[in-house]
């Protein structure tokens, strides 16, 4: 009971946050735009291995899962590697998390993963969107002290937002994705928003996504970091997805000049060393030479960073949870 009540509060100040997510699709483009607002913007960017066995990180009475991953991928991480907020793995699909109401599922035969690890669950193991509704029927999103939604987007242009409501997973896609916009209000109370004409973050956006027109707007880049700019409130992260040439753009609340990874030229082989960069070092343009060998050590750095900027407290036994728990995955 002492480590389940510990792990959600550690869970609870990570995700406090506010976020706003959007897709752009036109004959040409495939965008997904991401605003990480929150207190702090440390974190890493991490290269995940395919082909690696895990188990999820998750405490009685819960029952945790093991995978081998299929899919390497690309991830922003505050609190380490395998706890993302979210990403895009090499088949182009991409996921992030916001902060909404939800009523995650009971428990039953099912065994579990944690809030952020649902998120590396699913672009370990899934190709599209079809497949990551099908998980559900795998892993349970287990509660620990936070509640969230989910959008995610496709290579094959599917969308979609999940959300968990009345202990189901609920999903909005194709005409029922009026919008393919989120926040932190579940979707339905952001399309009652908008139909009422509010003038929130959710309603700023999805204005903006429908009036892109690829023929005479700017750059479809340069046009989704000016809606990621008018609904900022802290911006630590700022992010683009590109998904149809497998790139990613971002900048950072102190650093704000752009940045872009090409997915393209990783080797996600089991055998290679985990790379990592570092959101906190200035770079511009391309940055897949500034990625570094991520070490036990490193991570265990990025985490203790975390933990002090969050002002989380928790006994040495809690950390050293968190700490190890990259050690336990290796090349299957």
């Amino acid at each position: 009971m002492k480590s389940i009540i510990l792990t959600g509060l550690i869970l609870q100040s990570i995700l406090g946050f506010c976020c706003t997510t959007f897709v752009i699709k036109s004959e040409n483009n495939l965008i997904f735009g991401r605003n990480l607002d929150w207190v702090s913007e440390n974190g890493i960017i991490v290269v995940n291995q395919k082909n690696q066995l895990k188990e999820s990180l998750v405490f009685p009475p819960d029952e945790p899962i093991t995978w081998t991953s299929k899919y390497g991928s690309v991830t922003f991480n505050q609190f380490g590697k395998e706890l993302p907020y979210g990403g895009i793995n090499e088949k182009g699909l991409v996921i992030e998390i916001m902060v909404a109401d939800a009523e995650y599922p009971e428990a039953d035969n099912r065994r579990a993963v944690n809030e952020l690890q649902w998120v590396q669950y699913q672009l370990d193991n899934a190709s599209n969107i079809d497949e990551v509704i099908a998980n559900d029927k795998i892993i349970r999103l287990s509660k620990v002290n936070q509640e969230l939604h989910f959008l995610v987007a496709d290579k094959n242009g599917d969308i979609a937002v999940i959300e968990f409501i009345k202990g189901k997973m609920t999903v909005y896609k194709d005409s029922k994705l009026l919008f393919p916009v989120l926040e932190n209000d579940t979707y339905e109370t952001s399309l009652k928003k908008y139909k009422n004409e509010k003038n929130n973050r959710f309603c700023k956006a999805a204005r903006k996504v429908e009036t892109y027109n690829e023929k005479t707007n700017i750059s479809v880049i340069d046009y989704s970091f000016e809606i990621l700019k008018d609904v900022a409130i802290n911006g630590s992260w700022s992010i683009v997805y590109d998904i149809k040439n497998m790139t990613i753009d971002f900048v950072t609340k102190s650093n704000r000049e752009r940045k872009k990874i090409d997915l393209k030229t990783f080797d996600f082989s089991c055998n290679q060393i985990t790379l990592a960069y570092d959101l906190k070092v200035e770079n511009k343009g391309m940055i897949n030479n500034k990625f570094v060998t991520l070490t036990d050590e490193g991570n265990k750095v990025k985490i203790q960073d975390a933990m002090e900027m969050n002002h989380i407290m928790l006994p040495d036994e809690i950390k050293n949870v968190f700490y190890s728990y990259y050690k336990t995955i290796y090349c299957k």
